[in-house]
């Protein structure tokens, strides 16, 4: 028995971790991931793990690219055995090949991300409001799990040169200022809620993610106040101008007079 017991031991020790884990993982761009990997032995402890991406035709370690900064999270700290990373606040950058490694094995991931593909990409759409509403320009990934990493709404006046363009969103310049801002800061529905409309706001929008854009053509039209004409009911007369408008009966009494 002492035998069996030294000889099982020396077994565990020369085994080490042997890693499992999946092969293929999927995201989407502002989702988290995690990538799995794990000694199939959860009693084992691995003396060295590093976690490393692809780039460039070779392998550079994760938590030491400025791409990653404050985005990744290892479980080894409360479970040794479990060596999964934890990726947040994806973008398309992050597509690529990782692997799991330790002193003895590698374990290899393949990481594909979704981008924002954007509804109606391309097209202009036209919309029509007036001066004092609020107004609504959709904006949209097809996927609307999909959140961009960033996300930038641009203004060029109907009034301004062809040239002259001002970013809106994210940041917030000119007439702009404290008007716009989104409908959902925290899914793919990227649209633009523009408050408190004015004859300034009229122009050409564009909504633009990683190159892709959607247009939207804003006309805005002034509300005309009525006027009166008339002081009084011009078809009810005053004492001071008499009708003199002729009766049916004075009408046949002329009639029969000639």
């Amino acid at each position: 028995m002492e035998c069996l017991y030294l000889l099982l031991v020396v077994f565990h020790f020369t085994a080490g971790c042997s890693l499992s884990g999946e092969i293929v993982v999927r995201g989407h761009t502002g989702g988290s991931v995690v990538l799995p990997c794990s000694c199939t032995d959860l009693q084992t402890k691995p003396q060295r793990v590093t976690w490393q991406v692809y780039r460039g035709k070779e392998w550079t370690e994760v938590f030491s690219a400025d791409q990653y900064r404050d985005r990744l999270q290892q479980f080894n700290d409360d479970s040794p055995a479990n060596l999964s990373l934890l990726i947040s606040d994806l973008r398309e950058e992050d597509d690529g090949d990782y692997r799991c490694q330790t002193e003895k094995e590698s374990r290899f991931f393949r990481l594909f991300i979704k981008g924002c593909d954007l509804m109606k990409s391309g097209e202009t759409e036209e919309v029509t409001r007036f001066s004092g509403e609020s107004v609504v320009l959709l904006c949209s990934c097809t996927d609307l799990q999909t959140k961009p990493h960033t996300v930038k709404w641009k203004f060029r006046s109907a009034k301004s040169g062809i040239y002259n363009i001002e970013e809106i969103y994210s940041t917030q310049t000119g007439q702009h200022r404290d008007k716009v801002r989104l409908t959902n800061k925290y899914s793919g529905n990227l649209s633009l809620l523009i408050s408190d409309l004015t004859e300034e706001d009229q122009g050409d929008y564009s909504c633009s993610v990683q190159g892709d854009h959607k247009d939207v053509r804003l006309h805005v039209k002034v509300r005309e106040t009525p006027t009166r004409l008339w002081t009084t009911d011009p078809t009810t007369p005053s004492e001071d101008h008499p009708s003199t408008a002729v009766t049916e009966s004075e009408r046949i009494m002329m009639c029969v007079a000639h």
